[in-house]
């Protein structure tokens, strides 16, 4: 349990590092900060989803930001609540699995943690696949901006199909793999 804290921690410190050397941030994006400058549509309740925990990269506020590196690994150190929390939740991950879904919105096709953190974190540890959430969608207006326009693409995708693990970087390629499904 302390071993598998330490060694997270390590990985966040070698995130941080590596961010701060390449001119990102070093910490978790908050959601709150991002939308707050933009125009924003509807918000959505998605429901139960399995989320490909790569693309889980932030938290909904900034009060969870520094606790984790970039990479959504811990950096406070072991004597603290924070540690022996985390280490806890290690352990029933290895002992019996999680029960309980994390919270999460999904903004751009990016997700964000409003609760379960740490559930993350470790999961991130372990290098699992992905882990279940209660998703609510931040939908942005329509733009002409190539993200945009692609997103929308993406959530007539998602609707057809249900799928959202996929992600493409040039206009056209949903509406491609959809006639290709069908």
């Amino acid at each position: 349990m302390e071993e598998a804290y330490r060694q997270a921690r390590k990985r966040g410190e070698q995130g941080r590092r590596r961010a701060i050397s390449q001119s990102e941030h070093p910490y978790l994006t908050d959601l709150d900060s991002l939308v707050a400058q933009l125009p924003c549509g509807q918000r959505e309740n998605i429901g139960l989803r399995d989320i490909p925990l790569e693309m889980v990269v932030g938290t909904v506020t900034k009060g969870r930001q520094s606790a984790f590196s970039c990479n959504f690994m811990p950096l406070l150190p072991w004597n603290t609540e924070f540690a022996r929390k985390w280490s806890n939740l290690y352990d029933i991950q290895i002992s019996e699995g999680y029960r309980d879904p994390i919270i999460v919105t999904e903004f751009m096709h990016r997700f964000y943690v409003q609760e379960g953190n740490k559930r993350v974190s470790v999961m991130k540890y372990y290098e699992a696949m992905s882990i279940p959430g209660s998703v609510t969608r931040i939908v942005p207006r329509r733009s002409e901006d190539k993200e945009n326009k692609i997103y929308y693409e993406f959530l007539d995708f998602y609707d057809l199909t249900g799928v959202n693990y996929l992600w493409f970087s040039q206009l056209g390629r949903f509406r491609a793999m959809d006639q290709a499904v069908n």
